[in-house]
């Protein structure tokens, strides 16, 4: 420890290494997976995008650099007494050269240090345990075809199904034209079950209507009509809904950064003291600053890194979502067993940089190298090396959620007025039942016609034994 207690400005004339004449600059960093991973058989050896990086750098500077942990294992926050913790407080006590490691950029730490050119950008994420797929979720397949209308449609459907049998079996009773008529409701009502059921089923030709009246007769009209338009509109809405089925949002409380900062159902924290903690209690939006003061508010729900912060989201059965950056969250809930979800912060972009010791050319020195990898590509191919997903588990479709939404709903004004939410309610197809009160309305108006003529009187003497035919046949009948 004592060449760390040298002041920076003489510590640099003294790191050159005599057998190559390369600058040896003293690098600090921190554990974070795929950044920087401790590899097995040395406490002094990494593996990882940083370290990856670092030494696509050497060649470039004609440098070396000697890569150490935190001593205290933090990233670096300014204490109340104005010292500093983690990297950063080694890059001010003069004791380390670099802090290579995902490192925000902050307004702060500017201030303390100087930073290279970024990097990397990343944004902010909120990791949710993902909702229960057992029990009625298990077996929500099964029953997707309700899905196309809403339950206020279903139920009014369901009454429709019982008033229809039952005015049915009321009309053929009391229509005075009616030849067929049983003397008791109940068997009338029994005989309206298969006509009204086969016509539902669209099967009316296995149980015909045979009767002669016609009150009953333009209730079946208007009851088959009402079915064809209500099978047209369900089998349609249903194809739009299968069509859109892989896209369908799951049911999670929480879709967005607004819809955290209104709940309060679900705790949710970040790493106590770290970039996103300063971001959000620092914070003008006033969503952001709703969020920032639940943070404050709320010290139990911080976490001291963001390993333990996964596993209290795990642990908490959907309780806890935790605030953490895009790219390592996306890297932590790609990986078996899938047990988490993401939704990301929708403006909200953070860059990574190199730190370096204040007023020293260091990081000048690293501009040029990180923009020249840049460039060339290089920084692009440990991206894809080290930063993308395995693809073992989703985790595109929850982050770009809002751009779902907002496309969708795109999709859905340019469909037509029927289908611009996902269940079609009364008020889109309540037309619809609409005519099927008119075909009622009509029928019943038929019977009262009938029952209130002479031919009342007349079906009555011949249900008394009185002939069947009607008075002008009797009449040619006798004459005969």
């Amino acid at each position: 420890m004592g060449i760390y207690a040298v002041p920076s400005v003489f510590f640099l004339l003294l790191q050159v290494s005599l057998s190559s004449g390369q600058t040896v600059y003293k690098v600090t960093t921190i554990l974070e997976e795929p950044f920087v991973i401790q590899k097995q058989g040395g406490s002094a050896q990494f593996d990882g995008f940083i370290p990856d990086l670092l030494k696509k750098i050497e060649p470039l500077l004609n440098v070396t650099f000697d890569m150490k942990h935190v001593a205290d294992f933090k990233y670096g926050s300014k204490r109340q007494d104005g010292n500093w913790t983690g990297l950063i407080g080694e890059l001010v006590k003069g004791t380390a050269d670099i802090a290579a490691a995902s490192l925000t950029v902050t307004a702060e730490r500017a201030k303390a240090i100087d930073l290279s050119h970024p990097f990397m950008e990343s944004g902010l994420s909120i990791v949710l345990k993902r909702p229960n797929t057992r029990g009625w979720h298990a077996l929500k397949g099964f029953v997707t075809f309700l899905e196309p209308f809403a339950p206020g449609v279903w139920i009014t459907l369901l009454v429709a199904c019982l008033i229809v049998p039952v005015l049915y079996g009321v009309v053929i009773h009391f229509d005075p034209m009616e030849d067929e008529a049983d003397p008791s409701m109940l068997r009338n009502i029994a005989r309206a079950v298969p006509v009204i059921f086969y016509r539902f089923c669209l099967q009316g030709s296995l149980a015909p209507a045979n009767t002669t009246s016609r009150a009953s007769r333009v209730l079946i009209a208007f009851w088959s009509l009402f079915l064809v338009i209500l099978y047209v509109t369900w089998a349609t809405s249903y194809a739009v809904y299968m069509l859109r089925g892989e896209r369908q949002t799951p049911s999670n409380p929480i879709h967005s950064f607004e819809g955290l900062a209104s709940q309060s159902g679900i705790k949710f924290g970040t790493v106590n003291g770290g970039a996103t903690y300063r971001y959000f209690t620092e914070a003008k939006d006033e969503v952001d600053k709703k969020i920032g003061k639940h943070l404050k508010d709320n010290p139990d729900q911080m976490t001291s890194s963001s390993e333990d912060g996964i596993k209290r989201v795990r642990d908490s059965g959907g309780g806890y979502a935790f605030i953490m950056e895009e790219i390592p969250a996306r890297l932590t809930v790609g990986k078996l067993p899938c047990d988490l979800m993401l939704v990301h912060h929708s403006s909200i972009r953070k860059t990574y940089s190199f730190g370096c010791t204040a007023n020293t050319t260091i990081c000048r020195n690293l501009d040029v190298a990180i923009i020249q990898l840049k460039t060339d590509g290089e920084i692009q191919e440990l991206i894809d090396k080290w930063l993308k997903p395995t693809g073992d588990c989703d985790t595109d479709f929850y982050d770009d959620y809002l751009a779902y939404m907002k496309s969708f709903n795109m999709e859905k004004d340019a469909s037509g007025f029927l289908f611009q939410s996902d269940a079609l309610t009364m008020e889109k197809v309540g037309s619809m039942f609409i005519l099927l009160a008119v075909g009622i309305a009509v029928s019943i108006a038929l019977l009262v016609f009938d029952v209130c003529t002479e031919r009342r009187v007349q079906k009555t003497v011949n249900r008394r034994g009185g002939t069947d035919k009607q008075p002008f046949e009797a009449i040619t009948d006798d004459m005969q």
